[in-house]
C-alpha cells in the first residue's frame, strides 16, 4: 500500500527511506528525516510493516511536517529485512535511515536480526541512531581519525543542525607524549581542510587510554548528538566488530548517530554473500554456548585423563608407525584426546578469552613434548635399519594435508557445537592426523634424520594452525562472538592465526612443487625407459630407480631389464646416450640385466628322427703287408724355438680409502659417473694405467660382472 505525497517532488530530487515499526520510531526518525531532505528539496518514504498490508492506527504524520514531501510505504510480511532491501533496490535512495533500541545480542545476530542483514547488504548510505528524543542541537560532536566518513559526517550535521557549532575531536593515546599530540594537531587541520569546513568548525585533540575512552569524556562535556562513522568493516561486521562503536552506542550521554557510507557493489555482494552463508547454520542458543564453552574448558585442561590418554595414544602411533600398520595408527587417532585443546584455542580466540587460549596452548605444548618423548622412547625399544612408508609419509607433508585440515576443523567443531552430530568426531579424528606427525618425529630424531623430523613437525603445525583456524570460522557462524572489552584480543588472535597459515603455506608450496616435479620427472623417465627398452629384441623391464642427482644435473638411474641373452657394454652405452637425448640432461645409467628363456607351455615340441644303425656285412680278412728293413734315421738336428710374448692376466685389487661416499667408477678416465663401489669391494683390473690430468686411471670391473667402467689408481690396493 502507497499514500503519495501531496506536494510536487522533482525526478532527481534526493530520497532517503526511513523504516519505522511504531509510533516510537516514527515519533523520533521521521522528523530526523525530514530535517537531512528538507534543505536539498528531496522526498521521504516512510516505510512501515503491517501484517494485515494495511494503514496502522498510530500511522499519522504530524501537521509541522507538512512542508517535507512524505510518501508513505506500508508492506506486509514477515521478512522485515528483506522488504527493506527490496524496497531499497526499487526506489534506489541516497540515504537509509534506521533506529536502534539500545542492546546488544549475544546470539547469531548482534543487533537484531533486521538491522544486521540490512547494515551489512544496503547499498546506500545508512544512518542509525538511537532511540531518544533529540534536543534541539546546538553543539554536535564528531570523531575522526582520518577515514572515509569524515566528509559525510559533516555534511549530515550541517543538513541537521545548520546554525549549531561543531566539534572535530581526535583522540591520542596518552603514553605517546606531546609530539604525537601536535602531529594529530596538524592532521586534523588538514582533514578539515579537505573537507572545506569553515572557520567556525572547532577541533580537539584529547589524550585517552584508548578511542572510546576519550570520545565518552568529550561526549559529556554539553554536547546535544555525537555522529559517529563506522569503520570500513561496517558497524556491525561479524568479525570485525570494533571496540569504539558498541562501547560509544552502549555508554555514550548523548544521542548517538552511527554513519556508513555507501559500499561498492562488489562489497555489497560480499556482505550479502556472507549473511545468506550465516544463514545456513543453525543458531545456538546462549545456553547451548555456554554447555560447549563448559565442555571445552575441561578438555583443554591438561587433566590426570588427558596425559594418559595421550600417552597410550602417541604409543600405539609409534609401533603402527614402526610396524607399517595403517590400521594401528588409525586407532591411535581415535584415542588421541589432543583435537579437544587445539579447537579450545579456535573457540577461545573467537570469544577473546585469553586466560582460556593460554590453557589451551599449555595443555597442547604438554601433549607435543609428551607425544614426541613417546616415538623417541619406542623407536629405541624397537629398533629398524630403515623407515617404514608411514613414517615416510608424515615426513613429506603438502598443501593437501592443509585443506584437509582446514575443512577436519570445520567439521569437529560443528560436530562438537551439535549434540545430534557428535558420533561424526571420530570420523573427524582419523581424518585429520595430530598424534602420528608428532611420533613420527620422535621416531626420526631418534634415527638422527633431522630432515624428515622437521618434516613431520611442520605436518603437526599444518593441522593444528588450520584447525584453530576454521574451527574458529565455524564457531562464529553458530553464533560465538566476543563480549564487550575483549574485541581487541580477537582481533589480534584472527590476524596472528592468518599469519601463522600463511607461514606454513610458504614451505608447503615449497615442498608440493618440489614432489610435483619429481612426479613429472619419474613419469617422464617412465616413458622414456619404456620407448627404448622396446628397441631390444623380447627385453622386459623389471624395475627402475633414480639413485639420486648429482650437482651437475647427472640422473644416477639403476635399471634392471629381463633379456634373452647378455648385452654388451656398447648396448648399455647407447641406451644410455638415448635415455640422455630424449630427457636432455645428462644420465649416469647402471644396467642389471637377468637372463631368461621362453618356452611356449602350449606348443608341443617337434620330435627329431634319430637314425639308426646300419649293418655292416660279414667280416672280410686283412691282408698281411710285409714290413721292409728300416732304414737308420739320421740323427736329429738342434732347432731352437721361438717362445711366444706371455698375454697379460687381468688381477684383482681392492677398493680402498674411499670412505662412506664410495668411489666413483666411469665410463672414460674423468668421465660421466656410471655408479660406485663401496669400501673393500674385490674388481679385477682389464686395462690401464691411463694417465689424464696428471691422474691414473685403470678400468676394472666387479666380479659378479655387473660394473664395468674406470677408477683412481690412487684407491685400488692390493688384495690381502
Amino acid at each position: 500500500m502507497t499514500l503519495t505525497p501531496s506536494l510536487p517532488v522533482a525526478s532527481d530530487a534526493p530520497r532517503l527511506i526511513v523504516a519505522v515499526r511504531d509510533e516510537s520510531d516514527l515519533r523520533f526518525l521521521l522528523p530526523v528525516a525530514c530535517e537531512l531532505v528538507r534543505s536539498r528539496n528531496g522526498i521521504v518514504y516512510l516505510l512501515t510493516i503491517a501484517e494485515s498490508g494495511k494503514q496502522p492506527i498510530w500511522l499519522k504524520l504530524p501537521d509541522d511536517l507538512n512542508s517535507t514531501p512524505i510518501e508513505v510505504i506500508i508492506r506486509s510480511g514477515r521478512d522485515t529485512a528483506g522488504i527493506i532491501l527490496e524496497e531499497i533496490e526499487r526506489l534506489k535512495p541516497e540515504t537509509l535511515l534506521l533506529g536502534w533500541h539500545g542492546s546488544l545480542g549475544r546470539g547469531r545476530f548482534l543487533m537484531g536480526h533486521t538491522l544486521d542483514p540490512v547494515m551489512q547488504s544496503a547499498p546506500c548510505d545508512v544512518l542509525l541512531l538511537q532511540d531518544r528524543e533529540l534536543p534541539a542541537i546546538e553543539r554536535i560532536l564528531i570523531p575522526v581519525a582520518g577515514g572515509p566518513h569524515a566528509p559525510h559526517a559533516f555534511a549530515v550535521a550541517r543538513q541537521l543542525a545548520p546554525q549549531a557549532e561543531i566539534t572535530a575531536l581526535t583522540v591520542v593515546n596518552r603514553r605517546l607524549g606531546e609530539a604525537a599530540e601536535l602531529a594529530a594537531e596538524q592532521r586534523l587541520e588538514s582533514l578539515l581542510r579537505e573537507c572545506n569546513e569553515p572557520s567556525t568548525t572547532d577541533s580537539r585533540v584529547v589524550r585517552a587510554a584508548g578511542p572510546a575512552e576519550g570520545i565518552l569524556a568529550e561526549s559529556a562535556a554539553g554536547y546535544d548528538l555525537l555522529i559517529l562513522g563506522a569503520g570500513d568493516e561496517g558497524i556491525i561486521g561479524r568479525f570485525l566488530f570494533g571496540d569504539v562503536p558498541q562501547t560509544v552506542l552502549l555508554n555514550a550521554p548523548i544521542p548517538v548517530m552511527i554513519l556508513r557510507r555507501r559500499i561498492t557493489s562488489l562489497n555489497s555482494f560480499s556482505r550479502r554473500l556472507w549473511t545468506r552463508l550465516h544463514g545456513l547454520f543453525p543458531a545456538l542458543s546462549v545456553p547451548e554456548q555456554a554447555e560447549i564453552y563448559r565442555s571445552m574448558r575441561r578438555g583443554s585442561r591438561p587433566s590426570v585423563d588427558f596425559m594418559v590418554m595421550l600417552t597410550l595414544a602417541a604409543a600405539i602411533a609409534s609401533l603402527g608407525l614402526l610396524l607399517n600398520s595403517p590400521t594401528t595408527i588409525i586407532g591411535a587417532m581415535l584415542v588421541a584426546p589432543l583435537m579437544s585443546a587445539i579447537l579450545g584455542m579456535g573457540l577461545s580466540i573467537v570469544l577473546g578469552d585469553s586466560r582460556f587460549f593460554w590453557s589451551a596452548l599449555g595443555t597442547t605444548a604438554r601433549g607435543i613434548v609428551l607425544a614426541v618423548s613417546m616415538g623417541f622412547f619406542m623407536a629405541l625399544m624397537v629398533p629398524g635399519d630403515e623407515f617404514t612408508q608411514q613414517v615416510l609419509s608424515y615426513g613429506n607433508p603438502s598443501l593437501l594435508d592443509l585443506v584437509v585440515a582446514l575443512i577436519s576443523g570445520a567439521a569437529a567443531s560443528y560436530a562438537i557445537s551439535r549434540k545430534n552430530v557428535s558420533a561424526s568426531l571420530a570420523g573427524v579424528a582419523i581424518a585429520v592426523s595430530l598424534t602420528p606427525p608428532l611420533a613420527t618425529v620422535g621416531i626420526c630424531l631418534q634415527a638422527g634424520e633431522w630432515i624428515l623430523a622437521g618434516g613431520a613437525f611442520l605436518m603437526f603445525l599444518t593441522n593444528m594452525i588450520a584447525i584453530i583456524a576454521s574451527g574458529g570460522l565455524m564457531f562464529s557462524l553458530l553464533g560465538f562472538r566476543p563480549e564487550l572489552g575483549r574485541s581487541k584480543i580477537f582481533h589480534r588472535g584472527m590476524r596472528g592465526v592468518l599469519l601463522l597459515l600463511l607461514l606454513v603455506m610458504l614451505p608447503l608450496w615449497a615442498l608440493t612443487t618440489r614432489s610435483l616435479q619429481q612426479l613429472t620427472l619419474n613419469r617422464q623417465i617412465e616413458s622414456v625407459l619404456q620407448a627404448e627398452i622396446k628397441q631390444i629384441p623380447d627385453a622386459q623391464l623389471l624395475r627402475w630407480d633414480m639413485l639420486s642427482t648429482e650437482e651437475d644435473g647427472t640422473l644416477q638411474l639403476e635399471v634392471s631389464l629381463a633379456v634373452p641373452q647378455e648385452l654388451v657394454h656398447g648396448e648399455a652405452r647407447a641406451l644410455q646416450e638415448r635415455l640422455a637425448e630424449h630427457l636432455n640432461r645428462p644420465v649416469a645409467l647402471s644396467l642389471s640385466t637377468l637372463s631368461t628363456t621362453r618356452l611356449r607351455a602350449f606348443v608341443p615340441p617337434t620330435p627329431t628322427p634319430t637314425p639308426a644303425p646300419t649293418p655292416t656285412g660279414m667280416p672280410t680278412a686283412t691282408p698281411t703287408t710285409a714290413t721292409a728293413t728300416p732304414t737308420r734315421t739320421p740323427t736329429p738336428t738342434s732347432t731352437p724355438t721361438v717362445t711366444p710374448t706371455p698375454t697379460a692376466t687381468p688381477f684383482i685389487l681392492v677398493v680402498g680409502d674411499v670412505g662412506a661416499a664410495g668411489l666413483r667408477v666411469r665410463y672414460s678416465p674423468g668421465g660421466l659417473e656410471v655408479g660406485r663401489l663401496s669400501e673393500g669391494t674385490a674388481v679385477i683390473v682389464l686395462g690401464g694405467p691411463v694417465t689424464v690430468a696428471e691422474n691414473v686411471w685403470y678400468q676394472v670391473q666387479t666380479l659378479d660382472g655387473t660394473l664395468v667402467g674406470w677408477v683412481g689408481a690412487a684407491y685400488l690396493l692390493a688384495a690381502p
